[in-house]
């Protein structure tokens, strides 16, 4: 699953995505830049509403609708895109509201000597990416909502988690997002992952681990040594 990311390139982001789509996108004022984006931050997203590809702020975390009106609703972060044209949750959304959210990283943690340690995992160069997602309109009570789909993980990424986000690039952003079904097929080309050769990762510092911290010092190298050696993030 993916729970944090960042987005502190948010023109960047914004400029890829709208290069592959062959739309102009500005980023909007209240778009600040990100570094440790968590549930229930509200961030862009480029959706295809009425026919036009624009951006969007939305809320992170789709409620289903059985959760609506609860005091506590349970909030989803991510769906399972090998299963989110069937859930009741998630099959709506993933046929006509499929969007991009843009971003720069995204962080996974690793348990070693019983203390979990963040890493950071971007497209080589750290050239910036949008995920697949979906999206929710907003009732009379709550927001635009989005989750992100998430897949198995390639081999970079199984180093430390067992799902990774779908990352989209300029040659799958177009087909992703829409407003209209996907075939079968389409859907399964579009949320395999991403190849482990076109990405890249480090260690961070433990401060991004507490979803209240944001700066730059989220993507500091880490403060201490983790007790076995560590990964191959080449």
């Amino acid at each position: 699953m993916c729970v944090r990311y960042t987005l502190h390139k948010t023109d960047a982001a914004l400029a890829a995505i709208s290069r592959a789509i062959g739309v102009p996108l500005e980023t909007p004022d209240w778009a600040q830049p990100r570094y440790n984006v968590a549930l229930t931050n509200t961030m862009p997203a480029v959706a295809r509403v009425g026919g036009w590809a624009v951006v969007r702020p939305m809320r992170w975390g789709l409620i289903p609708e059985n959760e609506r009106g609860k005091v506590h609703p349970r909030l989803l972060a991510n769906a399972r895109s090998e299963t989110v044209a069937r859930m009741p949750a998630f099959r709506a959304a993933v046929a006509a509201r499929r969007c991009l959210v843009p971003a720069n990283g995204f962080y996974e943690w690793k348990e070693r000597g019983g203390v979990k340690w963040p890493h950071l995992f971007t497209l080589r160069g750290e050239e910036p990416f949008a995920f697949g997602a979906i999206w929710d309109p907003a009732d009379a009570v709550l927001p635009e909502t989005y989750c992100l789909l998430t897949t198995e993980p390639n081999e970079l990424v199984a180093q430390v988690h067992n799902r990774m986000p779908v990352l989209l690039t300029a040659e799958t952003m177009p087909l992703w997002l829409g407003d209209t079904p996907l075939a079968d097929g389409e859907l399964k080309a579009l949320v395999r992952p991403i190849d482990a050769s076109l990405m890249e990762s480090r260690p961070v510092s433990r401060y991004v681990s507490n979803s209240r911290n944001e700066g730059p010092r989220c993507l500091a190298p880490p403060d201490e040594a983790p007790p076995e050696p560590e990964f191959n993030f080449a």
